[in-house]
């Protein structure tokens, strides 16, 4: 990480991404789906990339860090969208404290 913090234009998000995708190191990669989805899911209350790294990190496994960025990613740009979300498909809805609640997108 800290090796690739020192490149220019790379910050923890590419690091992350990089560490785990390339080097197979979980990183937890903060981009902007898994910010808004770690909210609506109620995860973590922290816009802050970084904050919320942390947070990920305590509830969720070391070795799951890089599939689960991914798995939020994915789901973020197919059915959790930020301005529309579809909840109705959504096969985590029954998890999701912000489904069918637009006052807490």
């Amino acid at each position: 990480m800290e090796e690739l913090l020192t490149l220019p234009g790379v910050g923890r998000k590419t690091a992350n991404c990089v560490l785990g995708d390339a080097f197979g190191i979980p990183g937890i990669t903060c981009d902007t789906h898994v910010i808004r989805l770690s909210r609506r899911l109620g995860l973590s209350a922290n816009r802050d990339p970084v904050k919320l790294e942390f947070d990920l990190a305590e509830i969720v496994p070391k070795k799951d860090w890089t599939a689960f960025s991914h798995l939020l990613i994915t789901h973020g740009r197919n059915v959790c969208r930020a301005r529309k979300p579809d909840c109705p498909e959504c096969p985590i809805s029954k998890h999701c404290p912000s489904a069918n609640h637009p006052e807490l997108w």
